[in-house]
């Protein structure tokens, strides 16, 4: 944790070449966390390089982890690099990773509702909604 503890202050501070030698001098071998901390680095101050090296160590992790390639595929859609983004998104679908949905609760008459991103609402008693 002390690791993840360093490189997030270096990237908070937007010392990314420092962040990068930490990294590469590290006596462990850095894990997801670090690896993310440094994504999202990147993804502040916009450091391209920084940004693919960290993704990759990221991929070779978490290959399921869908979070991570939607971050860099953003990433790319905020340069205007299509063929990027859209290159990452088709490794999404290559390596079967998925995106959990979203989810909101609601409470009508003490009762909870869930709703998930995507799924139909057909159950739910109109008549809840104007008491």
């Amino acid at each position: 944790m002390h690791y993840v503890c360093m490189v997030d202050f270096l990237r908070r501070a937007g010392i990314l070449e420092e962040e990068e030698e930490l990294i590469k001098s590290l006596s462990i071998t850095p894990d997801a966390n670090i690896w993310g901390a440094l994504l999202g680095a990147c993804k502040i101050f916009g450091n391209v390089e920084l940004r693919c090296w960290a993704a990759e160590n990221l991929f070779k992790l978490k290959p399921q982890h869908a979070g991570y390639y939607i971050v860099l595929s953003n990433m790319y859609a905020e340069a205007w690099k299509w063929d990027e983004a859209n290159r990452v998104k088709e490794l999404i679908k290559l390596r079967g990773a998925r995106k959990k949905p979203g989810c909101s609760w609601v409470n009508i008459q003490d009762q909870v509702h869930a709703f998930v991103a995507g799924e139909r609402m057909e159950r739910l008693d109109q008549t809840l909604w104007l008491t």
